[in-house]
């Protein structure tokens, strides 16, 4: 059967936003937009989720946030241009581009999930779904869980990481060496996954703006973030995942579940902030079924 995949782009007043539609927006499902992490990563980051989703025959879209892969990289653009406010904007052109905008669902990873919370707290007409993966409530309760994860790290690793972020020395040796550490126990676990951050595309000017110089350095445009007090304003079906060694904890996935009424939550055993690549197929089962469960 001859597929209905296609690409393209949305061109609005900030460039153009690259966008991929795998499957058929007019088989009769609820089409899924799968958003990326970073701030400043791309689709790729997220293409092992997209293609789990899809394989009911759902239609997924995939997109490049601006900054980032395909679409317009605005590196020239100051520390103030680069908000959430923005990519919410740029979200709700990319389904009026689509003509999906009164029918659909999001799933986001890690800043993806933050992005979707950010949208669904504000209950779009026609939002009917959300799967939130490996991602937080706030920017504040990540800081303060992911300094626990770096507490138990190796003395040389940890010590590495208080000293040359006291002397903001973040292109050290040492400090470079303990965030890979840090990276191999909590955020990727299999060796031949691509080091996104590593590739051109990534929009490293964006991670920086928004995010800071590390996972676990908040300093950017959205150090204050937090949707923690309006959680409880989401009122469609809602399902947290994550792993349980993921930078984003299950302290933080058991947080958000509480405060969502009638969300669901699953902590996938062993697996870290890449849970969808490292246990496949136990996050295509779970995800699945609670897709089925909610009628979606």
């Amino acid at each position: 059967m001859a597929t209905k995949d296609r690409s393209g782009y949305l061109t609005w007043k900030h460039g153009r936003t690259w966008f991929r539609v795998i499957g058929d927006l007019r088989n009769g499902q609820i089409p899924i937009v799968v958003m990326h992490g970073g701030p400043g990563g791309t689709h790729v980051g997220v293409l092992s989720m997209a293609k789990l989703l899809n394989a009911s025959g759902r239609p997924v879209i995939v997109y490049d946030q601006l900054g980032c892969g395909k679409s317009t990289a605005l590196k020239a653009k100051p520390t103030s241009f680069w908000t959430i406010e923005l990519f919410e904007e740029e979200l709700t052109r990319l389904m009026k581009h689509l003509k999906i905008e009164n029918r659909y669902l999001l799933a986001g990873a890690s800043w993806g999930g933050m992005l979707a919370l950010n949208y669904a707290v504000k209950r779009p007409k026609g939002l009917k779904g959300l799967i939130i993966a490996n991602s937080l409530p706030s920017s504040r309760m990540w800081v303060r869980e992911t300094r626990k994860l770096v507490a138990k790290l190796p003395a040389k690793h940890r010590n590495a990481i208080y000293k040359y972020e006291k002397l903001e020395k973040y292109k050290a040796k040492e400090y470079l060496a303990a965030n890979v550490e840090f990276a191999k126990r909590h955020i990727r676990q299999i060796p031949q996954l691509v080091d996104f951050a590593q590739k051109p595309k990534f929009g490293m000017h964006v991670y920086e703006a928004m995010w800071g110089p590390t996972e676990f350095t908040v300093r950017g445009t959205l150090k204050d973030w937090s949707v923690e007090k309006e959680l409880h304003l989401i009122k469609v079906p809602t399902f947290f995942i994550n792993g349980e060694k993921d930078e984003a904890t299950p302290v933080m996935h058991r947080f958000m579940k509480a405060r969502v009424k009638g969300s669901q939550y699953y902590c996938i055993k062993g697996a870290s902030h890449m849970a969808p690549a490292e246990a496949p197929l136990e996050w295509m089962q779970v995800t699945q079924k609670w897709l089925a469960s909610k009628k979606l």
